[in-house]
Parts: structure tokens; C-alpha cells; sequence
């Protein structure tokens, strides 16, 4: 009956400590030396010695944000021509697309994530309708 007890209350302890850990990894960690210079870290720091925080590594990186592609610019209803064409002039869109059809036109192979998230080349059709979508937008973009 002991030596169920006190597996019981080892495990116990074991679970405590992993998730103990996990927890302060994320939470905010101290440094400080006491007067006998001993260095201590906890999640709260002493009001009475100068600490320092410190940043902590857990091997997990936050995921990157989510850019999306510039979109074209709107225009109303009931704009000129001319006024529509030049709200489509955007240098920064014509520098994109210019790269990317200079890429497109130079690079053998060219990898993209297909649907399902493997990697995978461009076939010869595909590189050709981006040609065409890149040479679209710059003639739309570029002054």
C-alpha cells in the first residue's frame, strides 16, 4: 500500500513539474544575485535586489503573419477611362510584377506550394500563364 502511494504521489510531483515548466516558459522569467552572490530566477523578481528579465527559448517559433498579395485599386462606377488607368499606375505593383516575369523568363525551375501544401514545380503551361498575368499588370501598372 506505501509503494502505491508513493508512486502515486511521485507521479504527482512529475506531472506538476512538466507542466510547472511549461507554463513559466511562456510566462516572464527574472535573474537577480543575492548578496551572498548567489544567482536566482523565478517569475517574480525580489523588490529588493535589482533583476533583470530574461527571454526565454521554448524551440517553438510564432508563426509568421499571413501577408496577402496587393489587390488591384478600386474605382467607382462611373469613372473615366483615363481615370481608371491611372489609378492603376502603382510602381510598387510594377516593380513586383516586373521581377516576377524576369524570374519567370530566367529560372528553369520554379517551386510553389500546390493546393495541399507540398512543394512542387511549375510546369511549362503554368509558367506561361504567369508570363502572361506579369506582362498584363505591368502594361497596367508600370507609367
Amino acid at each position: 500500500m506505501k509503494h502505491k502511494r508513493l508512486i502515486s504521489i511521485i507521479s504527482l510531483w512529475v506531472a506538476a513539474l512538466a507542466s510547472g515548466s511549461a507554463i513559466a516558459a511562456k510566462d516572464n522569467v527574472f535573474t537577480w544575485t543575492d548578496d551572498k552572490g548567489v544567482v536566482h530566477y523565478g517569475e517574480r523578481p525580489p523588490k529588493d535586489s535589482q533583476a533583470r528579465q530574461i527571454k526565454t527559448r521554448t524551440g517553438h517559433s510564432d508563426p509568421t503573419p499571413n501577408t496577402t498579395a496587393p489587390t488591384s485599386p478600386t474605382v467607382s462606377a462611373n469613372a473615366t477611362p483615363d481615370q481608371v488607368a491611372a489609378s492603376l499606375k502603382d510602381p510598387e505593383r510594377c516593380l513586383t510584377a516586373q521581377k516576377n516575369l524576369e524570374l519567370l523568363n530566367t529560372a528553369a525551375r520554379i517551386k510553389i506550394a500546390g493546393e495541399d501544401g507540398v512543394q512542387r514545380l511549375l510546369t511549362e503551361e503554368e509558367k506561361e500563364v504567369q508570363r502572361n498575368t506579369m506582362q498584363t499588370i505591368i502594361d497596367q501598372a508600370c507609367e
